[in-house]
């Protein structure tokens, strides 16, 4: 099974959060895809797994470094 989750997180900060999260687009992930991309003040993150472990594990994984940045550019 398949599986997909969409997000997007608005922020003035978005092109900074942006940035920083494109060199994490370089990890290999096992059985699922990231797409990151920037639209109009917005951060859109789109993960894609195989199955619905690497579903949840790439979930776990980006969420928490989204998390991060957002906390980052807050200081």
């Amino acid at each position: 099974m398949k599986g997909c989750a969409e997000f997007v997180f608005e922020s003035e900060h978005a092109p900074v959060i942006y940035q920083a999260l494109l060199p994490e687009l370089g990890d290999e992930l096992h059985r699922s895809n990231v797409l990151l991309g920037l639209e109009d003040g917005s951060i859109r993150l789109e993960i894609r797994g195989e199955d619905t472990v690497s579903l949840r594990a790439a979930l776990n994984t980006w969420i928490r470094l989204v998390k991060i940045a957002f906390e980052m550019v807050s200081l």
